[in-house]
């Protein structure tokens, strides 16, 4: 089977983006309960870690993380019909 790289690289930017915004959203309403939560998660103490975060730098960790994230997908993609080749 072979992945389509576009479509597949399109979808990871479209789902880290709208995860980027769920996690603004949530670090605005409730920054010490959200860095708690993510303490859980990666198993270090961020608790004290939490900070204001400004419209420019949600758009600019927007922009990175969706571009970023989407160039690595089409990384994955092509390298996974490169290695599944028959």
């Amino acid at each position: 089977m072979k992945l389509q790289i576009w479509p597949f690289s399109l979808s990871v930017g479209v789902v880290t983006a709208v995860a980027s915004v769920i996690c603004g959203i949530l670090i605005a309403l409730a920054p010490e309960a959200t860095m708690a939560a993510v303490s859980y998660l990666f198993h270090i103490d961020l608790t004290g870690l939490s900070r204001t975060i400004t419209w420019g730098g949600f758009f600019a960790g927007l922009a990175v993380s969706v571009l970023s994230m989407t160039l690595a997908a089409g990384a994955v993609a092509w390298l996974y019909n490169r290695i599944a080749q028959p």
